[in-house]
């Protein structure tokens, strides 16, 4: 075990969720990574083949009241308005490694980052996915990249307004694929029309655009209990009002398909939206 008095110092000035290579007292070189995690900070050494962790203190149970009241109220300061949270960090190398590794598990990397225009905002500790139609921003939604189902935080925030009419547009082409996130529908948009639903409901005012757009359409929500259940429930929606609607069962989401597969997964050639190529 490393001796904490060589590495501690360095582990604790890591910002948290990241990592770094720092000097080791064993010899010269970078041969030390420092992490500064969730739980506490840790440190592996090259050169020596050994390791060192250390826990962080746990809070109180009044600490932890007192924060998440004051991350409940920062929530609902940044949500009563649809203008953007700032500040904007669209600097990735900074980004905490948890909030980075969050879009290329999608498939995302720095140029689509760019095009989808997401960001870190510090003070809420997320990413922020702009919603725009047109030039116009009509909704955002802010991701905490270290949600798990025991986290206290919600896994999204997002601004008070109404959005039944609302969805996250990508590309052109048919079919138009229905999705439920938008990272989902950013992926398929690189071949084909994609909507986000934000969700996995239907409303009647998305299903006028549809009817109104025309066209085939391809429904393409998760593949867990709810997502099949939403598929079953918008399919007979869709079939209902004359549309020619079919589902796209595959055991990952969407945004889980490389772009040489997710053609074949639509039923189209390999070729990318005229926008994209």
């Amino acid at each position: 075990m490393l001796d904490p008095r060589s590495w501690l110092k360095a582990a604790q000035e890591t910002d948290e969720g990241r990592k770094r290579r720092v000097d080791h007292d064993c010899g010269g070189g970078k041969t030390l990574i420092v992490s500064n995690g969730e739980r506490g900070w840790s440190a592996f050494c090259f050169r020596c083949d050994d390791q060192g962790f250390k826990a962080k203190p746990q809070p109180s149970l009044a600490e932890r009241i007192a924060r998440r009241r004051a991350e409940q109220e920062q929530d609902e300061r940044i949500a009563s308005s649809v203008a953007l949270p700032e500040p904007i960090n669209t600097d990735v190398a900074s980004w905490p490694g948890k909030a980075a590794v969050w879009l290329y598990s999608a498939g995302i990397g720095i140029p689509e980052i760019a095009r989808l225009g997401a960001y870190w905002h510090e003070p809420s500790a997320r990413v922020v996915l702009p919603v725009a139609e047109g030039d116009n921003l009509v909704y955002w939604q802010a991701r905490d990249p270290w949600w798990t189902r025991k986290t206290e935080r919600p896994k999204y925030i997002n601004p008070d307004v109404n959005k039944q009419h609302l969805v996250a547009s990508y590309g052109r082409g048919d079919p138009l694929v229905l999705t439920e996130d938008v990272l989902s529908a950013f992926r398929v948009g690189e071949f084909t029309e994609a909507w986000s639903l934000l969700g996995t409901n239907l409303t009647d005012q998305v299903l006028a655009r549809i009817i109104r757009r025309g066209g085939p359409v391809r429904v393409w929500l998760d593949g867990d209990a709810a997502g099949r259940k939403a598929s079953r429930r918008i399919l007979k929606q869709l079939r209902s009002c004359g549309i020619d609607a079919e589902r796209i069962e595959t055991p990952m989401d969407p945004k889980k398909y490389s772009r040489r597969q997710l053609p074949s997964v639509i039923g189209l050639n390999a070729s990318p939206c005229p926008e994209d190529a």
